[in-house]
């Protein structure tokens, strides 16, 4: 949705794309931080909830950076094409501008999908420390 912004886009398309993002973020936050709370013994969960504090935090920091990156670096490669460096930079079109967040979305849509592809590709195991407060499944001998 957000690779398909331009200029004639209304606001309310807007909302719902940032919208669907947040409820996918709201979604994933919390069995993600249970699957790595689950995954150390008791006695190291405040070490590891601080971790995981900072693995949501540091990441938004460095993926603005990386993103603000690629969008300044998709604008400068489609205007060089485009000889718009050679105007005012008032005087950037709209559409050129609109190409490097195509570009900075499209990375993320696809660092997104890697992402997923790992997450299904991980086995869940809980730690023994909480066997008892998880039902672990039982294997059938028959």
């Amino acid at each position: 949705m957000m690779t398909r912004l331009s200029v004639q886009t209304p606001i309310r398309d807007v909302v719902i794309a940032l919208g669907l993002i947040g409820c996918g973020l709201g979604l994933i936050v919390t069995p993600i931080t249970t699957l790595i709370m689950m995954s150390v013994a008791k006695c190291k969960a405040g070490m590891i909830s601080s971790l995981t504090s900072l693995e949501r935090t540091g990441p938004l920091s460095i993926g603005i950076a990386t993103f603000n990156a690629i969008l300044i670096a998709g604008v400068v490669m489609i205007a060089n094409n485009h000889q718009v460096t050679m105007q005012s930079p008032k005087n950037i079109q709209v559409e050129v501008l609109s190409a490097g967040f195509d570009l900075a979305f499209l990375l993320s849509l696809l660092l997104g999908i890697v992402i997923l592809i790992l997450t299904f590709a991980l086995k869940e195991e809980a730690h023994p420390d909480y066997a008892a407060d998880v039902a672990l499944p039982v294997k059938c001998l028959e």
